[in-house]
């Protein structure tokens, strides 16, 4: 009898590691390279790939996309790793306005390629302590833009290069066919005062 118990729970994990992917029809634009990823990707669910260099605009779906920085806040946990943000922009050419929420739209690439997914302790010291703070969840408007600071993560101080990654997925949460990746340097870190 205690076999048969198992098999749901065996069900329900391979259920659990299938991707949920979306279709989307659009074509991407950007002014930089676009690219194929495999199926098996570990860092993410996307079958397109569009790289874009800070402050450059990337589109995909509809949207557009452009990191301007991202901001160590000088803030750490009790185990010393740092609260950073991300300063973009995010637009939308539909005519109609949509939420996006910064778990299902973002996550950081690291150089080893395990990935880092918002800390809603950073959401809370963003909000008392970061001007042009977005709340999350966050509307972007129909046919314009959302400007700010998003996030964050809670990154070991060691780490200073990696790779911000955003899903455009518009209204559909599971549309994840399309990613813009920004890689990001030391040099485009800026520390608050």
């Amino acid at each position: 009898m205690k076999k048969y118990k198992l098999i749901p729970v065996l069900f329900a994990a391979v259920l659990a590691a299938v991707p949920f992917t979306g279709c989307s029809s659009d074509t991407e634009s950007s002014s930089v390279s676009v690219s194929m990823a495999p199926n098996n990707r570990q860092e993410g669910l996307a079958d397109t790939e569009i790289k874009a260099g800070i402050s450059e605009n990337a589109e995909a779906n509809e949207t557009s996309f452009k990191l301007n920085s991202v901001i160590d806040s000088g803030m750490t946990d009790e185990s010393g790793n740092k609260y950073i943000y991300i300063d973009a922009v995010i637009g939308n050419s539909t005519d109609k306005e949509y939420d996006l929420n910064i778990l299902n739209n973002f996550y950081l690439l690291l150089p080893d390629d395990s990935e880092l997914h918002f800390d809603v302790r950073t959401q809370l010291y963003g909000q008392k302590n970061i001007e042009n703070y977005i709340i999350n969840p966050f509307t972007v408007p129909a046919n314009g833009e959302l400007a700010g600071v998003f996030g964050g993560f809670v990154i070991a101080p060691d780490i200073e290069e990696f790779t911000v990654c955003f899903f455009p997925t518009q209204d559909n949460i599971r549309d994840k066919a399309n990613v813009i990746k920004v890689d990001v340097t030391s040099e485009n870190i800026v520390k608050l005062n």
